[in-house]
């Protein structure tokens, strides 16, 4: 965490540098008689006391000098750059001013300090070299845009009431009495715009037209938006730079949205995350100046990592989620980053009006929120500081005018500002506020992650999307995505595979626990004959493993397209098919372990969003609960394909079904699958047995029986290849839309000969599918003969789902999922990963050579 670092830059200015080049003179003449010896030369120019005092037109000013107690240090001593104001200036601002003074003798002894403190530097620096600064990297030419100035935080503290204290808890125990509040205890620093920065920071005359309101052209100088009339004027203790007008203290951005009247409900919203913090060290230091003073002095402070706190006043941590990207309020704000310094660079923020943020909360996308909070007051933290980040920019620089069309916020997302939505602007002591009529919300309140965020009743999924990182995916607005959620009160009888592997099996309801802010399930009996779910038999609260499950739901429910395409059947992000029918309200959706348990999920709401569509729907999307073994094992249709198959030596390197290590699921899975979704083609058993009595390959009895062990091996690989030639890339489903695409499959190429689809060597062969949507044909890489299979559509043999899962261990390794029996506990198990396929009966066996 960074606070509030202050950083102290000395320069030599010209005026130093020529006492030290006569220095140099004397000390290299020692023979010669000193001219100076006895008067100062007279291109040195009076004090800047005495040159304000004789010239007469600063009047004024020399009775602030007075009064303040600073004749003695501008008369006489001290390196000091002073920006003045004419008598002619003082009375326009007596005429007019935010202080409500109409004449001298009303400013009060604070108000004068100010003036004079403000317009002061503790260095002597020309126009030119106010441009430079020492930083972390060394001397920089022509760049700094900020000093700091004399002032003392202490010169004013003021007495804040209770009603003008910001409306959180924090504050709730000052609402009688008020406070003694300073804004900010670092110093206060100048922002001046000098030729030579602004042509390196490529600052042009209209984009400093939009940030200060005020015109500029050639050589001149301002400082914040005061123009300097009359520059560079030499005294024997620093230079005098005269203003147009008279110099008052700026506020910090925080302060000045606060008290701007157009932005009162922005404001508002960024006081939710302030609170006042004693200061032992300010009380200390204004008590030794008055020490009759006997209360306490706080410090209003914003809650962020950089320059703000990340505790609060009791000194408990603040989640990371409610930390701002810096302190708003943070006068000598430093931008991160190792080469910044409080010269570098400030910071900005586009602030929304009123009217703004009223016509974005009561029209367009801005409505949602609306009908789910009422008011701006009434939306939460958690989507507030979401909102406030987009708005609060860490760099003035990068965030000119004329590169609003590059401008970005912390995530890359682009904010679609335009030079029209800038209603006015306000250059503090720590950056600009653009005042815009426009609101730039975060990209989760537009994407199809928004719904979630605002309903109360999707609090389960929105825990998951934040416990494993779904957001900026979520938010990606270059993409567009399906968004299937189960709302909390349907979050219910989500089967876990690795129970369903075991002796018990179990049912999860997923609920939102109130008082941890986290997930947990309650765990029910489940019988898979009848599809019944019992009573509850645990409650599981192990967060690894509530995370573990949701994230394989999120992967689940996350398509990226249009599920109102037409197609009927789709990919979500982690690879298994979801088959929709109808649209819009009227959808009905299911997964493979759905179709397994003849059950159908409902849409309850549909959200037309920036990147997609979220639905609500009433049910998880259950994906399949068998494996490839599983139906091959349990089909008798199946079984000439599956008793070649299994029937490798648990040893040969040809195995196809694994069960060891890195390959734990519900039962055997393919070894060769690879997190991906495949098709799996299955000759009929008559088709096998043609196969078998043609001589294309040998059965396991025929195989087993060959002596000569080479010979044999050669057998099991020339097996395993065709096998291998069954199972393709990609699945391919018989779903009403035509087809007629290659597909690779797992046999490779290890000769030279042409193939029909040209595969060259150590590739895949590959399969062609071509079809209108209710069949299929593939067709092999043969080229003596056209070689090809259709697709067995009339016993329901196809459109088969499966799902091979890889575990962390074996599922005997843990306890049942109700914490009985030995072994690990249940919550520890993890999904790691897995792969779906999707099963067709075949008349024909597929060949490759």
């Amino acid at each position: 965490m960074i606070k509030k670092q202050h950083y102290h830059v000395y320069h030599r200015g010209v005026l130093l540098t020529a006492i030290l080049v006569l220095t140099g003179l004397w000390l290299v003449s020692c023979v010669d008689e000193y001219t100076y010896d006895d008067e100062e030369p007279e291109w040195l120019g009076a004090s800047i006391y005495d040159y304000l005092k004789t010239d007469g037109n600063f009047t004024n000013y020399v009775r602030l000098i007075d009064d303040v107690g600073y004749t003695a240090v501008l008369a006489k001593t001290g390196s000091k750059t002073l920006f003045v104001a004419s008598d002619s200036a003082f009375d326009r601002f007596f005429s007019n001013n935010p202080w409500g003074v109409s004449n001298y003798d009303d400013l009060t002894l604070s108000e004068k300090k100010l003036i004079l403190n403000f317009g002061m530097i503790n260095n002597a620096y020309l126009i030119e070299t106010l441009a430079n600064y020492n930083g972390p990297t060394g001397l920089n030419y022509g760049t700094a845009i900020r000093r700091e100035s004399a002032v003392s935080v202490l010169d004013t503290v003021p007495l804040e009431p209770g009603h003008k204290l910001p409306d959180n808890p924090f504050w709730d125990r000052f609402r009688n009495n008020g406070l003694f509040l300073l804004k900010d205890d670092s110093p206060y620093p100048l922002v001046h715009f000098l030729p030579i920065q602004l042509l390196n920071a490529n600052i042009s005359d209209d984009d400093f037209l939009l940030i200060t309101r005020e015109e500029r052209s050639g050589d001149d100088a301002f400082i914040f938006n005061n123009r300097v009339v009359e520059r560079d004027i030499t005294c024997k203790n620093g230079y005098v730079h005269v203003l147009e007008d008279v110099l008052i203290p700026r506020v910090n951005m925080a302060q000045h949205l606060t008290e701007n009247p157009e932005t009162e409900t922005f404001s508002r919203l960024l006081e939710r995350f302030s609170a006042p913090y004693f200061s032992e060290q300010q009380t200390y230091n204004f008590k030794q100046i008055h020490p009759e003073f006997n209360d306490s002095i706080f410090v209003k402070e914003y809650f962020s990592d950089w320059g703000g706190q990340t505790y609060y006043p009791d000194n408990t941590p603040i989640n990371e989620e409610y930390l701002l990207p810096f302190n708003p309020g943070w006068n000598s704000y430093v931008r991160q980053g190792s080469e910044s310094s409080l010269q570098s660079d400030m910071a900005s923020i586009l602030a929304p009006t009123d009217a703004a943020l009223d016509n974005y909360f009561n029209s367009g996308s801005g409505i949602i929120l609306k009908n789910r909070y009422g008011s701006w007051d009434n939306v939460p933290d958690d989507i507030i500081i979401l909102f406030l980040r987009r708005h609060l920019r860490e760099s003035f620089l990068e965030s000119i005018p004329s590169r609003f069309d590059k401008m970005t916020d912390s995530e890359n997302s682009p904010i679609p500002i335009v030079l029209g939505d800038l209603v006015d602007s306000y250059v503090g002591v720590n950056g600009v506020v653009y005042m815009t009529n426009s609101v730039y919300p975060p990209d989760d309140y537009v994407s199809v992650y928004g719904p979630v965020l605002f309903s109360e009743y999707t609090r389960v999924f929105n825990w998951a999307i934040r416990q494993n990182d779904f957001r900026l995916y979520l938010n990606s607005l270059i993409s567009t995505y399906s968004f299937f959620v189960p709302t909390d009160e349907y979050f219910e009888n989500y089967i876990d595979p690795i129970a369903y592997s075991k002796d018990v099996k179990g049912a999860l309801k997923f609920w939102y626990n109130d008082e941890t802010s986290t997930v947990n399930a309650t765990v029910y009996s489940y019988d898979p004959v009848t599809g019944e779910v019992g009573d509850s038999i645990n409650t599981i609260t192990h967060q690894g493993f509530l995370s573990n499950r949701l994230l394989d739901l999120l992967d689940t429910h996350i398509i990226v397209g249009d599920v109102e395409s037409g197609s009927g059947n789709y990919l979500s992000k982690g690879g298994r098919t979801i088959l929709t029918e109808g649209s819009g309200m009227d959808m009905e959706i299911r997964g493979g372990g759905d179709i397994e348990q003849d059950v159908v999920t409902h849409v309850t709401a549909v959200f037309e969003q920036q990147n997609g569509r979220t639905y609500f729907i009433d049910k998880p999307i259950q994906t399949p609960l068998r494996s490839v073994y599983k139906i091959l094992s349990e089909t008798p249709e199946f079984s000439a394909f599956f008793n070649l198959l299994s029937g490798f030596p648990t040893n040969s390197e040809s195995v196809i079904f694994k069960k060891t290590n890195n390959y734990y699921g519900i039962d055997f899975n393919i070894k060769f699958f690879n997190t991906f979704h495949y098709t799996v083609y299955v000759p009929t058993n008559e088709a096998i047995q043609q196969a078998i009595s043609d001589g294309l390959i040998k059965n396991w009895d025929m195989i087993n029986e060959i002596a000569d062990p080479a010979a044999q091996n050669d057998e099991i690989k020339k097996l395993e290849r065709f096998l291998r030639y069954h199972f393709q890339d990609n699945s391919v489903y018989l779903s009403g839309s035509s087809i007629d695409k290659l597909y690779q499959t797992a046999t490779i190429k290890n000769d030279s000969r042409i193939t029909r689809f040209n595969t060259f060597l150590n590739k895949y062969y590959k399969l062609k599918v071509n079809g209108s949507g209710n069949d299929l044909t593939i067709t092999t890489e043969l080229t003596d003969r056209l070689w090809t299979a259709q697709v067995i559509t009339e016993n329901n043999l196809y459109n088969i789902m499966t799902r091979d899962y890889i575990f962390s261990g074996n599922p005997l390794a843990f306890k049942e999922i109700d914490d009985s029996g030995t072994g690990l506990d249940f919550p520890t198990s993890e999904i790691r990963t897995s792969s779906t396929a999707v099963i067709h009966q075949i008349d024909n066996v597929l060949r490759f050579e």
